[in-house]
């Protein structure tokens, strides 16, 4: 077991140094409550708290243990100011039974929970702000949580691959109850917080419907905008105004050629020049949550490093709003999500195929499980 805590005295504060005691061990971290209150009795009692990832596309099914490898667990009062942090690094939570104690004394409390901040390459950071904060009153209003940009304000890593222990970002949140009846049973009671994803791959094709059928990936630029890039407490996206003067973009993760096929004809024979293969360019995207609420500064764009348009830059052959090209797609098969942010949480694998005709964009598909949709005529 690799459980660690840090605890905050919610009167006097601990020093600046305080980060450095993340690696303290369960037995150097009291988890007694006289950890978190002062002048309490010792107790055997408070919350066993359980984890389950079901917010997704397939509703009941717990995909927590194959999905999060880390998790940090944040205590607040009923006022919102941190308490405790505790964070689960080991193997264990793969166990789908698992669980972590919380030595908790009898009141309110306000549990906020992120899956994957606390692992070894983690993809998404608390900022310095934060860090700063629980050294002095942290509340949860001072928690943001970011994704790592570049020197030139770029974001081109997978943001969520358990191979490689990039943690992805899950958040859930609880309020829960402590009673002298808990006492009276000197036992940990179980509870459940429910875990979103935060964290969407896109996938992008881009397919020429002429001769000679091919396209390569590289003969093009690709980026993402969006106002996502930092996450507050709430798991609401925040403006980053330390980088208004260079807007953050995310940049393919991966790029590749495919071949899909050989040419045919219309009446769907092999032409005799079986050398023409249909060969498209895909690449993929990782991004932070999708909302609705950033529909106006979301948006896909593909540039042709080929040819210049009349001021001389990349000419563009895809700029479009993305959440309005994604949601257009609820209700196919899903009609029992009850929103399009609904839709866009549960949802982290998209596929977007690109038509092109002479290098012009003349259609587009969107992939989403089986479901593959013709999308035409979306206001620009």
């Amino acid at each position: 077991m690799n459980l660690k805590c840090i605890i905050f005295d919610a009167v006097r504060k601990l020093p600046a140094s305080l980060p450095t005691l993340g690696a303290l061990s369960l037995s150097m971290c009291m988890m007694s409550c006289e950890s978190i209150y002062d002048n309490q009795d010792n107790c055997d009692y408070g919350i066993s708290l359980g984890f389950v990832y079901d917010y997704h596309m397939e509703p009941g099914a717990n995909a927590f243990p194959e999905n999060v490898d880390c998790v940090d667990v944040l205590v607040f009062d009923t006022d919102h100011n941190l308490l405790a942090r505790y964070y689960e690094t080991s193997e264990e939570l793969r166990d789908e039974n698992y669980t972590m104690d919380l030595p908790l004394n009898p009141g309110n409390y306000h549990i906020v929970v992120y899956g994957g901040l606390a692992c070894e390459n983690p993809a998404f950071d608390f900022t310095p702000d934060w860090n700063e904060a629980t050294s002095r009153a942290a509340h949860k209003n001072d928690i943001l949580v970011s994704v790592p940009l570049d020197e030139n304000g770029v974001s081109n890593n997978k943001l969520h691959d358990i191979d490689s222990r990039t943690g992805g970002l899950f958040y859930g949140t609880l309020d829960l109850q402590v009673s002298n009846e808990d006492r009276g049973i000197a036992s940990f009671r179980k509870e459940i917080v429910h875990m979103m994803k935060n964290t969407n791959n896109i996938q992008i094709i881009l397919q020429e419907l002429t001769n000679p059928y091919q396209v390569n990936y590289d003969d093009y630029n690709y980026y993402i905008t969006d106002n996502n890039f930092v996450l507050d407490g709430y798991n609401n996206p925040v403006s980053d105004t330390s980088r208004a003067a260079n807007q953050p973009k995310y940049h393919p993760y991966s790029g590749e050629n495919r071949i899909m096929g050989l040419v045919t004809n219309t009446s769907g024979a092999v032409e005799e020049d079986e050398s023409t293969p249909v060969q498209v360019g895909c690449v993929e995207f990782s991004t932070s949550r999708l909302m609705t609420m950033n529909t106006n500064e979301a948006r896909l764009v593909i540039t042709s490093k080929n040819k210049t348009d009349v001021y001389g830059n990349e000419k563009e052959i895809i700029n479009i709003p993305l959440i309005t090209y994604l949601t257009a797609i609820r209700g196919y098969g899903d009609n029992w999500i009850k929103s399009d942010q609904e839709f866009l949480d549960r949802q982290s694998r998209w596929n977007m195929m690109f038509f092109l005709q002479k290098d012009v964009w003349i259609s587009t598909r969107i992939a989403v499980n089986n479901w593959i949709v013709r999308v035409y005529d979306i206001e620009m």
